[in-house]
């Protein structure tokens, strides 16, 4: 049988929770290089929605 780990509160036995898993730490050069890469990635995916919005714009001037 196993033993859940707590304290007595007031008279009735309060259980207390399993700590949480720690996070991984951005401090590494690994977290770095991949929050790095996001940000290029996500940076060219900005620029191509917007250069197809100002060509979709510009063709949609010219038909005027």
């Amino acid at each position: 049988m196993s033993e859940t780990k707590g304290h007595f509160e007031r008279g009735r036995w309060v259980e207390e929770p399993e700590p949480a898993p720690a996070a991984p730490t951005a401090g590494t050069p690994d977290a770095h290089e991949q929050i790095e890469e996001a940000a290029r990635k996500a940076g060219e995916d900005l620029e191509r929605a917007i250069n197809a919005w100002a060509e979709s714009a510009r063709k949609a001037l010219q038909k005027r």
